[in-house]
């Protein structure tokens, strides 16, 4: 609560709510959504958001310190009362290198930056990072960074919250703004940090609006175009200095003439954009999404004005794949009547992994029940297989598991194959059909054929070879003639139980997920692995109670999905709970590599 006003009126009495939800903003440094504002200011899930939301918006509303703008996004008014002419504006350009450049986790190993205004520079910055993992020789080739250049250098934390003051009530400036501010961006996310604003200005966007006969957009390319003798050293100060160039040769060109403000320099840019060809609403949302959310894996959420939710996705890199979905002419909103001019806001969540972020997906969908998603019940198919207990050990197929006290063994991967298997396991193990008029078995021959068709040829002989009786050996000689094994999707129900190494939310961190019964059984992180952390993993995951299977088919089927595609992939291994060196061994070496930042 404010003190009375020094005029002599009345004080001025504001919510303890929109205090907090200034300070939130102030600290951040950018424009937030409601729903984000929500779960910071009133401490909530992302469930118990939207409900946050309806309370906070009118008191947001009534505050003159804040304002909404673009994408339902709040900001304080200080931010949009600043001058909006170019002459007036401190320009931070900025550039920076990295250890790699396609997608996975390549890091940050330099910032560079200029602060300029009137074409004058004011300030610069730069800083080369330390980072865990050896810098490639072909990035020492390219940029002249070594190892021993960053033994002393501060770590990517530092680094970040120097740069955002450093840039702080500047506009950022960069030639292809969305990848570098990608890369700070991802940063910022495995650091735990706010994120860099996404409205500042493209000079690859400017010089194909203000230069329309370019050959190519690359720096060198633009440079040469532009009679600037400078050329990129790949370095990121170097780099920021010759773009500073650049930037004010292109505010210099008769085409810029007219410009006077920024909301000019933007209309430019974005008239010259590879979303100009779309609609205005798709491009508003393609420019957002490629500007303010990282190339990491994750789920997002499309939101109206109301806060309902209209469409749960997950990518592998959420910057992507949220901007496909409003570039792609003949897709996934065109096929979407009202879709596209409904959603007011996009919420993002980080989960690390793949598979974690399928699984995700699936948890949204169902509790959220979006109007676009495909509502699917999904189904297996007849691609199971049940053995009966021993007084009536009927040997089918069947679509779904049941707990009836059979074994049920797969899925399979097609309704053919487990049709086969169920055959030979009638005709191996001489078990009854429904059509049998007796349909008890000695339990042996029950429960290697459980064995058989659920673990291997091995399992199944050890059981039947305890004793020697002549039907025993009848059997153990059929299994060794069988010529083609009809195996389930290995970690399914009955099968191989596994073990899936997967990369952790932030570099250094893997994650050993534990598959039983087609469903995630418990999962365990590493941090920066060595053999005995990884040991001492593996046998905290073997302890682990497993989690409740799925009550619905949509788990199990996502995971049995997922490891019927990364079976064979070197990170997907079968679940041994003894713990033998070997085992031990291995999985060290996975998740060493799944952990590594390059």
């Amino acid at each position: 609560m404010e003190a009375a006003a020094l005029n002599g009126e009345a004080p001025v009495r504001r919510s303890v709510l929109v205090e907090a939800a200034v300070t939130t903003l102030a600290d951040a440094g950018r424009p937030m959504t409601l729903q984000q504002l929500a779960r910071a200011v009133l401490h909530v899930e992302a469930g118990g958001a939207h409900i946050g939301a309806r309370i906070l918006a009118p008191l947001l509303e009534a505050d003159e310190r804040l304002t909404s703008g673009a994408m339902g996004h709040w900001a304080l008014s200080a931010w949009t009362h600043r001058t909006d002419a170019i002459d007036e504006t401190d320009f931070v350009v900025f550039d920076i290198e990295t250890n790699g450049g396609r997608g996975g986790r390549h890091r940050v190993l330099e910032v560079g930056a200029l602060r300029i205004r009137a074409g004058r520079e004011i300030s610069r910055y730069a800083s080369l990072v330390r980072v865990p993992s050896r810098v490639s020789k072909f990035v020492t080739r390219y940029t002249g960074i070594t190892d021993e250049m960053l033994t002393h250098a501060p770590p990517i934390e530092s680094v970040l919250d120097e740069f955002r003051e450093f840039q702080a009530d500047g506009v950022l400036v960069a030639h292809n703004l969305p990848t570098d501010l990608g890369y700070l961006n991802r940063e910022a996310v495995w650091s735990g940090r706010a994120l860099f604003p996404g409205d500042g200005l493209d000079t690859m966007e400017l010089s194909a609006a203000l230069m329309p006969d370019l050959p190519g957009t690359g720096l060198a390319t633009v440079l040469e175009a532009a009679d600037i003798s400078d050329t990129p050293t790949h370095r990121a100060l170097d780099d920021a200095g010759v773009t500073a160039k650049l930037f004010q040769f292109l505010l210099d060109t008769e085409a810029a003439s007219d410009a006077q403000t920024l909301g000019d320099l933007r209309r430019l840019a974005a008239a010259a954009g590879p979303e100009s060809r779309h609609p205005r609403r798709a491009r508003e949302l393609a420019r957002w999404a490629s500007r303010n959310l990282p190339p990491s894996p994750g789920v997002y959420i499309f939101r109206d004005s109301a806060g309902q939710p209209l469409y749960v996705g997950k990518s592998t890199s959420l910057q992507r794949r949220v901007r496909s979905h409003f570039t792609d002419s003949a897709g996934f909103v065109r096929r979407r009547d009202g879709m596209l001019a409904q959603i007011d806001t996009i919420e993002w969540e980080p989960t690390g992994s793949e598979l974690r972020a399928l699984v995700r997906e699936a948890e949204l969908i169902t509790r959220l029940s979006p109007q676009y998603n495909i509502h699917r019940n999904w189904r297996m198919g007849r691609r199971f297989v049940r053995v009966g207990p021993a007084e009536s050990a009927v040997t089918h197929t069947a679509s779904v598991p049941r707990d009836d006290g059979a074994d049920y063994l797969g899925p399979f991967p097609t309704s053919r194959e487990a049709r086969l298997a169920s055959d030979a396991a009638r005709r191996i193990f001489e078990l009854p059909s429904r059509r049998s008029v007796d349909k008890r078995v000695p339990a042996w021959r029950r429960d290697a054929a459980v064995a058989f068709l659920g673990v291997s040829r091995e399992a199944a002989l050890h059981i039947v070879e305890g004793a020697g009786a002549e039907a025993r050996d009848a059997a153990a000689r059929r299994i060794r003639r069988a010529r083609v094994l009809r195996h389930p999707v290995r970690g399914g129900l009955g099968a191989t139980p596994m073990l899936a190494v997967a990369a952790g939310a932030t570099p250094g961190k893997a994650e050993l997920v534990r598959i039983e019964n087609g469903a995630i059984a418990a999962i365990e992180p590493v941090a920066r692995p060595r053999r005995p952390s990884v040991r001492a993993a593996l046998q905290r995951l073997r302890d682990a109670r497993a989690s409740e299977p799925p009550n619905e088919s949509n788990e199990r089927h996502i995971v049995l999905a997922w490891l019927h595609t990364h079976a064979d992939d070197p990170d997907t291994l079968a679940w041994d709970p003894a713990l033998p060196r070997v085992f031990v061994d291995l999985v060290w070496r996975r998740v060493r590599q799944a952990a590594s930042a390059g």
